[in-house]
């Protein structure tokens, strides 16, 4: 008989590896599912109530299931190639690094860092509870890149420091295999305790946790939600109370994305205190909920090596107290990005962020946006004609007269708006062009980017290749780097992208000479005029600024001939 065994992956990315193994392996019954620490716990004790001989896992969630279930658990390891692809991935980050966790990856870190000489800097915890304190300290000390287990990285993330994730390799997910084939069937000496515990769960209050004072979830209820809605427990306890009555109110994200309030309040008793969390669905109307994409931000990484990015940067932290702010810069430059930024710095993360197109925007009324909106994102505004313009920037000054922050993603400012008045911040937001110092971080950051979201292998670009995206004058900016990149890694195979492989993604964007048809210039002189200028029309995304600026012409003459 086969072996029946969960596999509980901390991370997404790890999924599609462990299912790339599971295919060579025929001797263990693997099921593969994806949670970290309490739900990892979660999945593992369902699994031994399935029947489930034995439950491989990562780390802190390897931990936190052995000390829930009474079924083995096998802890996969980190190999020694897997520190050595995580390493030679952060050498190229020009930031100060440290790699933090518990003995077991530390010691072997440590030998590897000596034998090659990376300037990395090592520190070990010996619980998972000294990882916040401890990167809170580092951030302080001009830390910015931190390397660790799950843990680890989504605590770096939530600080404001660029994590790097430690991830098993498929050495020692095959080790793990080998382990699970020599366990035996364990007693399933708690079964009896779940099935109380579910029993309870049936008659309690609705949607709510009840969590201790270090994190431990004490009780939960949830019968709105199909599951626990929330994974980080630890970011519920760090928000403080902002309440005359002890409560506080706070927007966070659930597991599919959706916004959620939490109500959090202390409850004491002789022997010790508790949080009582309670959550529901963010009702946000449904005419505005349509059109707008409302979010909970947590702090945007914004890449400034180069001098013209620092130049943006400093403006904005000047600029804090505005109510309004402009950003103008070329199409892919990232002016959403910024705008999340200025919502995270101005608001401290608190009040949800939307954003929504300029059009959109004219069909909702002022008392049909929420009130727990504190920031706006305006986008899209250069398809507008000069009327709807006008008409769009009275709704914007409405909105900034309810304490709404206004922020305005284009191209080029509307003459006929007050620009230049005191209350509205002008950002120039600089090409990639222009922010050529920015490019290996870039490209370090995309490439880390995809190994962590997508599971792709390639972790280093060679100088060569590097040296040809530096060359290129990147029209569509950060957005076509990054579209390039993915592009890139998704068809390398192996852990170095090279030189050739750019060259070939760079080839594909030439033009083609496709030169005038016959049938182009049939007709009269004014149905040719007409043609070259619905054909710059569409080049330029029927934006009418600027094809009328491109033909040298005002817009009005450029819609009297279109008319004509």
């Amino acid at each position: 008989m086969k072996i029946k065994a969960l596999f509980v992956a901390p991370y997404a990315a790890m999924e599609n590896l462990i299912e790339e193994c599971r295919r060579e392996e025929t001797e263990i019954d693997i099921h593969i599912k994806v949670g970290n620490l309490q739900e990892g716990v979660v999945l593992a004790k369902k699994a031994e109530a399935q029947g489930f001989d034995v439950i491989i896992s990562r780390g802190g969630t390897a931990k936190l299931i052995g000390e829930a279930v009474g079924i083995p658990v096998i802890d996969v390891h980190v190999s020694g190639y897997d520190m050595l692809r995580v390493f030679t991935l952060a050498n190229d980050l020009p930031r100060k690094k440290a790699i933090v966790g518990f003995p077991t990856i530390t010691l072997g870190a440590k030998a590897i860092i000596d034998l090659l000489d990376i300037p990395i800097d090592i520190f070990t915890i010996d619980d998972e509870n000294e990882t916040e304190p401890l990167l809170s300290r580092l951030k302080l000390e001009g830390y910015q890149l931190i390397i660790g287990d799950v843990v680890t990285f989504e605590t770096a993330s939530r600080l404001g420091l660029l994590g790097i994730l430690l991830q098993s390799g498929r050495e020692a997910i095959f080790d793990s295999f080998k382990e699970a084939k020599m366990v035996a069937r364990w007693m399933l000496n708690n079964k009896l305790e779940i099935e109380r515990l579910k029993a309870v769960l049936h008659v309690t209050a609705k949607d709510f946790m009840l969590l201790s004072p270090n994190g431990d979830i004490v009780y939960e209820q949830w019968t709105t939600f199909p599951s626990r809605p929330i994974k980080e427990i630890q970011l519920i306890l760090n928000a403080n109370q902002n309440d005359a009555s002890g409560k506080e109110t706070v927007y966070i994200k659930d597991n599919n994305g959706e916004t959620l309030k939490l109500i959090k309040s202390k409850l004491s008793t002789t022997e010790s205190s508790y949080y009582i969390c309670q959550f529901s669905q963010l009702k946000i109307n449904p005419s505005s909920e349509e059109n707008m994409k409302v979010n909970v931000l947590s702090p945007p990484l914004i890449i400034h090596q180069s001098e013209a990015m620092n130049a943006c940067l400093t403006m904005i932290d000047r600029c804090l107290s505005h109510t309004g702010f402009i950003l103008n810069g070329k199409r892919g430059t990232e002016k959403e990005l910024i705008a999340q930024y200025i919502h995270y710095h101005k608001t401290h993360g608190n009040g949800l962020y939307a954003s929504i197109k300029a059009l959109d925007l004219l069909d909702i009324s002022l008392e049909k946006i929420d009130k727990d909106i504190k920031t706006i994102y305006i986008h899209s505004i250069d398809f507008l004609d000069e009327g709807l313009s006008d008409e769009l920037w009275r709704k914007i000054v409405s909105i900034k007269g309810i304490g709404i922050t206004t922020i305005m993603g284009m191209i080029e400012p509307q003459p006929s708006w007050e620009v230049y008045s005191d209350d509205i911040s002008r950002i120039y937001i600089p090409s990639l062009a222009e922010r050529k110092e920015d490019l290996r971080e870039l490209v370090t950051s995309f490439i880390l980017h995809f190994n962590q979201t997508l599971g792709t292998s390639a972790i280093k670009i060679k100088e060569e290749g590097l040296a040809l995206l530096a060359k290129y004058d990147w029209p569509g900016n950060v957005e076509e780097l990054k579209a390039l990149l993915k592009d890139a890694v998704l068809t390398e195979k192996g852990y170095v992208i090279e030189k050739e492989l750019i060259e070939s993604l760079l080839n594909q964007k030439r033009p083609v000479d496709v030169g005038i048809s016959s049938d182009f210039l049939m007709g009269t002189l004014e149905d040719i005029e007409k043609k070259i200028i619905e054909k710059v029309l569409e080049e330029e995304e029927y934006n009418q600024t600027k094809a009328a600026k491109r033909l040298n012409i005002n817009r009005s003459t450029l819609w009297r001939k279109l008319k004509g």
